[in-house]
């Protein structure tokens, strides 16, 4: 199996074992995790990312807004270090898995200069994440992808939305003036 190959297959597996964990067991670190937790819908293991999702919550609007408009879906959405490709900074994956009647959705965060870009591009990706989640229908990759195919395709291989974009300028400008 190409290397790639057993990438997706791990991925797979976390991803279904996260679903089966979550559909009535309680697990250890996860348990933890959302004790620990800006919102029960929007969790995060890292404590820099949790500090910036407190942070967005208290100083922006628009971003209590996403965080609030999220926990009324059937979504959970972890935020995690990681890399996206495409010399983007953070992304909203499309591996979309349900499971105990929740959707979950993964948002991966690389290095970002400062605290209010990491607000401000938490911003953006919780956007992405609400775009998925108001759509019922969206409950695997394979539509998820064909959502974004259809609703924010670019020339560059990327999906981008005009709600995401303006959503990380209005929390970007937020934070200024809470500044």
């Amino acid at each position: 199996m190409a290397r790639s190959g057993r990438r997706r297959v791990r991925r797979l597996v976390m991803w279904s074992t996260v679903a089966v964990l979550f559909g009535g067991m309680t697990f250890g670190v996860d348990a933890t995790i959302a004790a620990d937790a800006t919102s029960p819908h929007v969790r995060s293991s890292n404590a820099t990312i949790r500090a910036a999702m407190d942070m967005g919550q208290l100083r922006s609007v628009t971003f209590r807004s996403l965080v609030n408009k999220i926990e009324e879906t059937d979504g959970i959405v972890y935020v995690e270090r990681g890399h996206c490709g495409h010399g983007v900074p953070a992304c909203l994956t499309l591996s979309v898995i349900s499971g105990g009647g929740y959707r979950l959705l993964r948002i991966l965060v690389g290095n970002v200069d400062d605290v209010m870009s990491l607000v401000a591009t938490l911003g953006h990706e919780l956007r992405h994440a609400l775009e998925l989640l108001a759509e019922p229908a969206v409950r695997t990759m394979g539509a998820a992808y064909n959502f974004y195919m259809r609703e924010g395709p670019t020339t560059s291989g990327v999906f981008e939305t005009e709600a995401a974009i303006h959503a990380g300028l209005q929390v970007e400008r937020e934070l200024k003036v809470s500044n």
